[in-house]
């Protein structure tokens, strides 16, 4: 038998094997344990399933660019009154894993790009976040390779994060070694600090009496649902990955320095039903218990599917010359390289950014235009796609030959074509 076919049946034993030992519940703190295994957690309670529409799993084992040795192959999540549990396994050879969380609606990191801690290339479609339709995590766990105390980092504002180590405001551990299968990272983080309790934030505690228990409770905003989405990075600032979970609508490549858009995630329903009898028969505002964490689960996109990475082609412009000093624009378009299908549920919700940069004949760069998120449906925006014939100064530029090169997110590829500014 194959290395890899090895592989497969050892990680579907792990899946198949799994004990349930744990299910959502008003006080789970016997059965998981923060030990860097995740084999406490129940079939239940783990995020990826298997897609019977498609034949496949929901979370490919061998889907990481890098292969086997850097692959994320299954998150779970539980929780009890106190604490969100969440363990990610896979096998990290010297990268890192990291698992986005967004709680809040209407704020969150729109990319890691900039931020002061965890630096990394990867961008995140946020598009509707404000109403929980966009993904924009605040706060994500991560580890890499060796590592036996993961970090917890919060969004605070911006770009600004807090990178937190293990301590009071949260548990966790991490196993991976290498090629060593079986290992995960794990996290127990209190509700207060799921909620951004560092940033300012948290929630709402109340000491309070369901079912003959007094405890107190920790309240979130009522009918909360929390988005989730893992990665595979490289160790340096700046780098991407290899892998996503679920799958990226865009997909990755074997290159760490491209920029990665982070375009599906799944999401998780804590509250649907009134536990405490404040909810009038709905939400009430903390994490529901006795349910299962699975049958809570859906995705923006249900995985698998297949990956496309646009790049630009065949810009055309509205005229070949004109007078920007006589209030003339030159408008440009272009197409993508790969058809979609608006009936595809895959299709219809792909998303690209582009860059478009004007150079002069001297290969001087004199303005960019960005645009970070439209419809591979409709991959044309008339009132971004023109340029006015000023540079980033707000200068009418000289007469002479220009050159717009255009790239699309995530692509090395670049589609470049000339036009002339007439004074």
């Amino acid at each position: 038998m194959t290395f890899r076919a090895l592989t497969l049946s050892a990680l579907l034993l792990l899946v198949c094997a799994a004990p349930a030992l744990a299910a959502t519940a008003r006080d789970l703190s016997s059965n998981i344990r923060i030990d860097g295994f995740a084999d406490d957690f129940a079939i239940d309670e783990a995020i990826f399933g298997y897609n019977e529409i498609v034949g496949a799993p929901e979370e490919p084992w061998d889907d990481s660019k890098w292969g086997s040795n850097e692959d994320l192959n299954q998150i779970y999540i539980t929780w009890d009154a106190k604490n969100l549990y969440i363990a990610a396994t896979g096998v990290i050879w010297n990268n890192n894993m990291v698992v986005l969380l967004d709680v809040i609606n209407g704020r969150g990191l729109e990319s890691m790009v900039a931020i002061n801690s965890w630096r990394r290339n990867f961008q995140f479609d946020t598009v509707g976040s404000a109403l929980g339709n966009g993904f924009a995590p605040d706060l994500f766990g991560a580890t890499w390779d060796g590592n036996t105390q993961p970090h917890l980092i919060v969004q605070l504002d911006g770009n600004r994060v807090d990178d937190q180590v293990v301590g009071p405001t949260f548990r966790a551990s991490a196993s991976f070694s290498q090629g060593n299968l079986g290992r995960a990272m794990e996290f127990a983080i209190p509700w207060q600090s799921v909620f951004l309790a560092s940033a300012g934030l948290g929630t709402k505690d109340t000491l309070m009496t369901v079912g003959g228990i007094t405890d107190t409770l920790h309240f979130f905003p009522p009918g909360t649902k929390i988005r989730i989405a893992g990665v595979i990075t490289a160790g340096g600032d700046g780098t991407s990955g290899p892998d996503i979970a679920p799958d990226n609508l865009g997909g990755t490549t074997d290159n760490s320095s491209a920029l990665v858009f982070v375009d599906n995630w799944a999401i998780v329903d804590l509250d649907l039903l009134d536990d405490t009898g404040l909810g009038n028969g709905g939400p009430d505002g903390i994490a529901d218990w006795d349910v299962s964490p699975k049958l809570r689960t859906s995705f923006r996109v249900r995985p698998p599917f297949l990956s496309k990475q646009f790049s630009a082609s065949q810009i055309t412009f509205d005229r070949p010359a004109f007078r920007p000093d006589a209030g003339e624009r030159i408008r440009f378009s272009f197409q993508l390289d790969q058809p979609v299908n608006p009936n595809d549920p895959a299709d219809a919700n792909r998303v690209f950014g582009i860059t478009a940069k004007i150079f002069d004949v001297r290969g001087r760069l004199v303005r960019t235009v960005v645009d970070p998120t439209r419809s591979a449906l409709d991959p044309t925006n008339e009132s971004i796609d023109q340029w006015d014939g000023r540079d980033d100064a707000g200068q009418i530029v000289a007469a002479g030959i220009y050159v717009l090169r255009l790239t699309v997110t995530g692509s090395t590829k670049r589609a470049t074509r000339s036009f002339v500014v007439v004074r």
